[in-house]
């Protein structure tokens, strides 16, 4: 299958089973009709997503759940879970409901800018200056990446203290002890 649009393609090879679906029969799909805003749609703003993390159904949840939840935010998966919450400077215990009104505008600002960055730099989640930084100072595209996914035990790249690991629904997640309150 091949989608194309005037600023580029995708191709699909190997679906087993593909299904376009017009605005009518997605509403109506038990499971699609479900989803949350896509964190990269350009209409979905960090005041809309801070009202969100507030909604009844969300604010009681703690983050590192709440974050894989594909219908509070569609499109962040493990490693932006991860990488949100540092950026964020939250641990994934807190629930929005116990956030001060900063914290809740941090979280959802860091959201967006972290998918979006992501999403431009083909999955690098560091600031285009710390990877450049990382980068002079020899370190390989596996270890300026990311801020804290996979990097348990490596120094934290703001504070130095050693990235640790949780398992956190079902998930694996990592975190800077110090840098995240």
């Amino acid at each position: 299958m091949a989608l194309h649009t005037r600023l580029g393609s995708a191709w699909l090879y190997s679906a087993t089973e593909v299904h376009v679906f017009n605005p009518t029969e997605l509403a109506a799909h038990p499971f699609l009709c479900r989803l949350g805003p896509d964190v990269l749609d350009p209409t979905l703003t960090a005041p809309r997503l801070a009202a969100r993390l507030l909604e009844r159904a969300f604010k009681g949840r703690a983050l590192g759940g709440l974050y894989l939840d594909q219908g509070f935010v569609a499109g962040v998966g493990n490693y932006l879970r991860s990488e949100i919450l540092f950026f964020a400077g939250l641990r994934a215990g807190h629930r929005p409901a116990d956030l001060s009104p900063a914290q809740v505008q941090r979280l959802a600002g860091e959201t967006l800018a972290v998918a979006q960055r992501a999403y431009r730099a083909r999955g690098v989640t560091n600031e285009p200056q710390r990877v450049a930084q990382l980068a002079g100072r020899g370190l390989r595209y596996a270890n300026l990446r990311f801020a804290v996914f996979a990097r348990d035990g490596e120094p934290c790249h703001v504070c130095a203290t050693p990235i640790e690991r949780a398992v956190v629904s079902s998930r694996r997640l990592y975190y800077c002890p110090r840098c995240q309150h």
